[in-house]
């Protein structure tokens, strides 16, 4: 009988040190099970990001017009929740082609949707952002929102510049990129400067966008 006891007993203690060595191994499997679908997610991110170059693209620029640098005969608009105000015409013209103007009370003047609108945080891009120098409008079906783009063939300054995608415009259809370059005069010239046929671009992207079909 008791060596039957001391016989089970032992069997415990052997049962009690396969537990002991499986735990460990448990637990790492069970931590490796955990980081594959996050080291999977990873990779998927990294792999979905892709760079594209081509030429044959149209660039072309847009700007924010001062009224204080377009003075003359004045015209009555009605702004949108403010009402009945007098600009300079060449102001307004202006300001109806590339869509904001700076106004001689320092808000933002914008012309979209068949009327004017008033911006007290500055002229805004499509999606209701202050629009930042450097910032381009593009054709959406060809790269997306968010893309960052360059364009070496450009002049000076620009050329080294990685520009993203925030703007959508009028016009702006297949391979023309519309590049803001500024408020007032000089970036008007800038505008100018910039418009040029059979550009080099690259596109760094990670969302889904067809540039491959402009590929060389």
């Amino acid at each position: 009988m008791k060596y039957i006891l001391r016989k089970f007993a032992g069997s415990e203690d052997h049962a009690a040190v396969v537990k002991r060595r499986l735990l460990p191994a448990a637990v790492l499997v069970g931590i490796f099970l955990l980081l594959v679908p996050k080291l999977y997610i990873s990779a998927a991110t990294q792999t979905k990001e892709k760079s594209t170059c081509s030429d044959g693209w149209y660039i072309t620029g847009y700007y924010v017009p001062r009224e204080d640098e377009l003075p003359g005969t004045a015209e009555q608009i009605e702004v949108e929740r403010v009402g009945t105000l007098s600009f300079s015409q060449e102001f307004l013209s202006e300001t109806r082609t590339e869509g904001w103007g700076i106004t001689r009370f320092g808000w933002a003047l914008g012309y979209h949707s068949g009327g004017w609108h008033r911006s007290d945080a500055g002229p805004l891009d499509a999606a209701g952002n202050v629009l930042t120098d450097g910032a381009i409008a593009v054709d959406r079906s060809v790269i997306p929102p968010g893309a960052q783009v360059q364009i070496s063939t450009l002049p000076d300054r620009w050329a080294s510049k990685t520009f993203r995608v925030t703007d959508i415009g009028v016009g702006i259809i297949g391979q023309h990129i519309d590049v803001f370059t500024g408020t007032g005069n000089t970036a008007q010239q800038e505008t100018f400067r910039i418009t040029s046929n059979n550009n080099w671009v690259c596109v760094t992207s990670n969302a889904t966008g067809d540039v491959s079909r402009y590929a060389p």
